[in-house]
Order: C-alpha cells, then sequence, then structure tokens
C-alpha cells in the first residue's frame, strides 16, 4: 500500500460527463485513498444533483461535493489547498471531462512518493487525442503537467500555505503557472529548477476527441482558444509583478488589457481578436461595479 492519497476533482457544468469522470476515478484507487473532493464551480446545470444521486445510490462515503458560486477554477483551486487540503502525502488534481488509466492513482502516488524531495509533483500522460506526441514531448522534455491529472506532494501544499500563494482569480492560463509554479518553487524565475516533476510512462488519462459536428464542441474548442490566448497575453502582465505583489484577482490587469487592447492583441488574427474581447468582457462582467472585488464565492459541504 502506498501512502495516503485525495483527489480533487474541478467541475462546471459538467453534468453530462461528471458521473463517468467520477466512476472511472473509484476504479483505479485503492485503499490508499482519502477523499476524491468534486468541487463544483459556478455550475448552472445540474453537476451538483448528478453527483449527490450517484453518492447516494453507489454508497460512495469517500467521495465529498462541494459547490463554490464562483465559476472560477483559480478559486476553486485556492479553496482546495488553502481550505480543504489534510494531511494526505499526495494530492491528485483532475478535470471532469476525462477517465483514467488502470490502477493509475496508486501508481503515480507510488511513483512520487519514490522520488527524491526535490521532486514535487507527478504528471499525468495523456494517452488520447490528435497531439498526442507533442503534449507527451512537454512532459518528458519540459517538466510540463496538465490539469487533466497531476498530483503534489505534501510538502509542496505546505510551501504553498506557508507563503500565502494563491493564483488570482480570473486568470485563464491556470496551466501553464501552475507548472512554473512548481518548476520555480514558487520563485517564477525564468528558468526551471531540476527533477522538479517525474511521470509514468503508459499511466495517465484519455478523453473524447471534440467533433466538428457537435455545437457542444465547436463551443467548447472555441473558449478554449479564448482561454489560452488571453492568458497568455495576462502573463506578460504579471511577469512584470513579482510574486508577491500578484493581486488577489486580475480585474485591474483585465482592464489594463481592455484599454491596450488593440496594442495586446495586435499579433492575432480577427477570429482570435474577437474571441480574446468576448472572452475578456465576460471576465470583466463577473467583477463587481467600481470595486474590482469578484463576486464571493459560498462553499457548502455536503
Amino acid at each position: 500500500m502506498v501512502g495516503k492519497y485525495n483527489i480533487t476533482m474541478f467541475a462546471y457544468n459538467e453534468e453530462k460527463n461528471i458521473a463517468r469522470s467520477v466512476s472511472s476515478v473509484f476504479a483505479n484507487v485503492d485503499a490508499s485513498l482519502g477523499y476524491l473532493t468534486v468541487i463544483a464551480n459556478g455550475c448552472s446545470d445540474n453537476t451538483v444533483t448528478v453527483l449527490n444521486e450517484l453518492k447516494q445510490k453507489q454508497g460512495l462515503e469517500k467521495l465529498r461535493i462541494v459547490d463554490l458560486e464562483l465559476g472560477d477554477k483559480c478559486n476553486a483551486w485556492n479553496h482546495y489547498t488553502h481550505n480543504l487540503a489534510d494531511d494526505a502525502d499526495v494530492h491528485f488534481f483532475v478535470d471532469a471531462d476525462v477517465c483514467f488509466s488502470q490502477n493509475s492513482f496508486t501508481q503515480l502516488a507510488q511513483t512520487l512518493l519514490q522520488t527524491p524531495d526535490e521532486t514535487v509533483a507527478v504528471a499525468g500522460m495523456p494517452l488520447s487525442g490528435r497531439n498526442l506526441d507533442f503534449y507527451r514531448e512537454l512532459i518528458v522534455e519540459r517538466s510540463c503537467f496538465f490539469g487533466n491529472l497531476y498530483g503534489l506532494k505534501r510538502q509542496f501544499l505546505e510551501r504553498v500555505r506557508e507563503d500565502s500563494f494563491r493564483l488570482p482569480i480570473g486568470l485563464n492560463w491556470i496551466d501553464s503557472f501552475l507548472t512554473k509554479a512548481v518548476n520555480t518553487d514558487l520563485k517564477f524565475f525564468n528558468y526551471n529548477l531540476p527533477n522538479r516533476v517525474t511521470y509514468k510512462n503508459n499511466v495517465g488519462y484519455e478523453f473524447d476527441s471534440l467533433s466538428v459536428f457537435k455545437l457542444s464542441d465547436i463551443n467548447l474548442y472555441i473558449n478554449r482558444i479564448a482561454r489560452y490566448e488571453l492568458g497568455k497575453i495576462q502573463e506578460i502582465y504579471l511577469e512584470q509583478l513579482s510574486v508577491q505583489d500578484w493581486p488577489a484577482d486580475m480585474y485591474e490587469i483585465n482592464c489594463k488589457i481592455e484599454q491596450n487592447f488593440v496594442s495586446d492583441t495586435a499579433h492575432l488574427g480577427k477570429v482570435k481578436r474577437y474571441l480574446v474581447r468576448k472572452r475578456l468582457a465576460k471576465l470583466l462582467k463577473k467583477a463587481r461595479p467600481n470595486t474590482g472585488v469578484l463576486k464571493s464565492a459560498s462553499a457548502q459541504n455536503r
């Protein structure tokens, strides 16, 4: 048996996928699992209802459901890390639209816990997708990991709490910033420390490829492009600040991007520029008028 591990799943309007993903988690864990915590962040569909029905029907005592009002993945990550995480040896983070390979969590926890102290993260390997080789190369050659599946040692989360490190609410490119946080030990200098991330070949996650014939998939792809491109612009502004001076939320930076939109998006084509503007407007609308404080996130533990 490996050390204790927890799993946190982030879900935003995943009523169609959540039961399959949760079932896949429980099919690929062992007795070392502490809790699977599903954080529904800002869901407007039946995600939470589906989860409660699944928990009751299957008697999933290790399933915890947390319902946050604010639809923001950074806020959900901060909430788990600072308010919910216990003393488990490994804390996994996963998305709610993927499935997991056989005994993946046990194998990845064991892999991570056998590494030296300097190694603090384990990346789940992508096992499907059109750009499979490219994403695998990012893990192997550049110490990247992706929000679909990764794990962090308890000691790293302790560092996060000791440093009061939080991801700014409204940040769009969360995978990139967490990868940098891990590889620089929260310092965010412009190079990676060695041996920070490990992996295990052929152990990870898979997902259904998007279809050009499904409107929901098209919208998902469009939103993904908008988040990616806006996130890269946000990154430029954050890089001008020390991590100690990062804002609690991205409102003021997003306002600056809006003010400098023409110059900040000059490198983008017309379509991407339109998508970024639409995404930016949505984020600014979430903020309270004249305050820059995002709507509060209330949590309900079930």
